[in-house]
């Protein structure tokens, strides 16, 4: 009996295909759950929504013009920025050709997400309801209409990424466990992605989610001394921040200079609201959207309509393709071993 002997990735990609097809089915039957609470839940005004349950809002985004930060890749003034640091990974298709040698084929590969982090925690909408709610979107799923901007650059080149997208990456270097902002050598050298999307102040914005009510101003702390040093090498590395910083306007920063930019810069990292503007905030917060599993959380700049219609294509296009994918996996599987 002759043994079956069998090269290349296929057999992998086929099992990666089938675990995919089930999450597919299942989050897809998750995406239609979604949409039929947003279609039952009516849409209510932040003074007079129900504390403690989900709720479903709509309003514009506030925020202090000093606080006010501009996004790392594109440059544009925003009230909150999200990046998502993608690794080019590829897939190396092996087989025989008609002459029994190796042959390499060709290279295929997918762009694979290894992290990701937000400028802050969140954000405050306003709904002229006399009162605010508080976004907090960690563990939100943020559906966007609108373009987002890429970067892209190899790790050999690192020293040569723009200011913006580089001092961004120093402040939330502690955010980041699976990636290190470090030039490697061009031998071993990967391609990444830097993929930026915003949200600007004023911007109306949908949210779905759990409600939890008020909102404590924290106590004034400490500055600390790592964030201090940060923002004095991010000034000294930063020549728009030393023209910035450069009070006697003489082409170089003293150290008197560099000393009080670093506090500003410092207390800016810190703290997106000064404490008296968070406790004035306080006081009209009615409702803290945060993520509470096992409830929906969705924040969207798109319309109501629109969101229900994505929802929608997603869900049928998961719970019809995810089946059909997982079949057809199972199936060569089935064909190449037995």
């Amino acid at each position: 009996m002759s043994r079956v002997h069998i090269e290349g990735s296929e057999p992998i990609i086929a099992l990666v295909g089938l675990g995919v097809g089930v999450y597919f089915f299942f989050a897809g039957f998750k995406e239609l759950k979604s949409k039929r609470i947003i279609q039952n839940i009516p849409t209510s005004k932040i003074n007079t929504g129900a504390v403690g349950t989900n709720v479903e809002v709509t309003g514009r985004i506030v925020c202090e013009k000093d606080k006010i930060v501009h996004a790392p890749i594109s440059g544009r003034p925003c009230a909150f920025y999200s990046i998502e640091i993608q690794r080019w990974e590829k897939n190396r298709k092996h087989g025989r050709n008609s002459l029994g040698s190796h042959d390499t084929g060709f290279d295929r590969g997918h762009w694979v997400t290894v992290e990701s982090f937000y400028s802050d925690k969140g954000f405050f909408i306003d709904d002229n309801s006399g009162a605010n709610a508080m976004v907090l979107v960690d563990g939100a799923v943020v559906k966007r209409k609108g373009d987002t901007r890429d970067y892209e650059m190899r790790s050999n080149n690192f020293d040569q990424m723009p200011a913006g997208l580089r001092q961004s990456l120093d402040t939330n270097q502690k955010k980041l466990r699976r990636f290190k902002l470090k030039n490697t050598s061009w031998l071993f050298s990967n391609r990444f992605r830097f993929r930026e999307w915003c949200f600007s102040v004023g911007e109306r914005i949908f949210v779905l989610g759990h409600a939890d009510s008020g909102l404590k101003a924290p106590k004034r702390n400490t500055m600390k001394f790592k964030t201090f040093m940060r923002a004095k090498k991010a000034i000294q590395e930063n020549e728009k921040l030393k023209e910035r910083f450069d009070t006697n306007k003489d082409g170089k920063l003293d150290e008197a200079e560099l000393e009080r930019g670093a506090k500003i810069v410092a207390q800016q990292l810190e703290a997106k609201y000064s404490k008296e503007k968070l406790e004035d905030l306080s006081a009209k917060t009615k409702l803290v959207f945060k993520q509470k599993k096992p409830n929906p959380f969705y924040i969207s700049n798109m319309s109501e309509k629109e969101l229900i219609q994505d929802l929608a294509t997603w869900s049928t296009l998961k719970i019809w393709g995810g089946p059909i994918l997982s079949t057809g996996c199972a199936a060569y599987l089935f064909t190449l071993y037995f």
